[in-house]
């Protein structure tokens, strides 16, 4: 099995669900280590979508180098494998530098090919992918869906049903091995001695709701649904709706005056903590996640965080 191009020891990465704080958190170890910032966001990887995306803010990344964000088009969308194959450069880079990467970012999926991908998993012969892309084509990625829910319930249960590449990739696997992919990844995880200290943050329920309501009109008062206006006018709106988040495809409704603005920001809102609930199961069901409550009082342990990097870092 041939190795990592970097040392996944000497990595730290942020997790948790949207709105939980992760570029905040990000920033404050950067003041304190020398470190530089990798996307480990699938949304905020593209150029296009900024402000329904919550992309971070040159200002709030000024704290370090960063990498990846915004630097991919909408019309080259972006797998998790490429992803994999790009960031392990970057990381190798920035670890030659004597830095300390720190990946940031919600998107689990990224985190399990980047770290647990197996080796040895078979090419998927063109006449099983141009068989499913024909099914996508004729029925919809539901169709794909279903047929998931069916033969790999369990990884089924960690995916967004419009997500039309991993979705694919998922029954693409269960179809060529008889096994879940998530199978292969845990005795991948098992074979591999050496991780990246993970930081996960974790925020009361109630507290994250009212932050991500509070965001999205964070969102709308910034220009959200003129984003998506120019995005339309640019004819990138087929792009965007199989690729980005669904407060893009809900908002293309209201620029063509078929869904009232109210309307889709109640639905923005509802799709977007269903998202966050998803982001928690996947990352609950993964080892080796150092967990960071949010104290209402005094934000996350930041003092604690940093301890507990060095620590680990030490061990090597």
């Amino acid at each position: 099995m041939p190795s990592l191009a970097f040392d996944p020891h000497r990595v730290v990465v942020i997790v948790g669900p949207t709105g939980s704080g992760k570029t905040a958190v990000a920033d404050a170890i950067a003041k304190r280590m020398d470190v530089e910032f990798v996307c480990m966001d699938s949304m905020q990887l593209y150029r296009e979508m900024v402000i329904g995306t919550a992309a971070p803010t040159k200002e709030e990344l000024a704290a370090a180098p960063a990498h990846l964000f915004g630097a991919f088009s909408v019309t080259d969308p972006m797998s998790s494998a490429r992803y994999a194959s790009i960031t392990s450069q970057i990381i190798a880079g920035i670890q030659a530098r004597n830095r300390l990467p720190v990946l940031v970012g919600g998107t689990g999926l990224y985190l399990r090919f980047l770290f647990q991908s197996p080796r040895n998993l078979p090419e998927t012969p063109p006449w099983l992918r141009d068989r499913l892309n024909l099914r996508v084509k004729k029925h919809g990625i539901n169709r794909l869906f279903n047929i998931l829910k069916r033969v790999d319930p369990r990884a089924a249960a960690h995916l967004n049903p419009g997500d039309s590449q991993r979705v694919q990739r998922f029954l693409e696997v269960r179809l060529m091995t008889g096994q879940s992919l998530l199978d292969h990844w845990d005795l991948q995880s098992q074979q591999t001695s050496s991780q990246p200290f993970v930081i996960g943050l974790q925020m009361d329920r109630v507290l994250l709701w009212q932050r991500l309501e509070k965001r999205l009109q964070v969102m709308m008062d910034a220009g959200f649904l003129a984003e998506v206006e120019r995005l339309s006018a640019a004819g990138l709106r087929d792009q965007v709706q199989k690729t980005g988040p669904i407060g893009y495809r809900l908002l293309f409704e209201v620029a063509a005056n078929k869904c009232d603005l109210d309307q889709a920001m109640t639905s923005i809102f509802v799709h977007t903590r269903r998202y966050a609930k998803r982001q928690m199961t996947w990352f609950r069901k993964m080892h080796d996640i150092q967990w960071f409550p949010y104290q209402v009082s005094s934000g996350y342990n930041i003092e604690l965080m940093l301890s507990q990097i060095r620590q680990y870092m030490n061990k090597s």
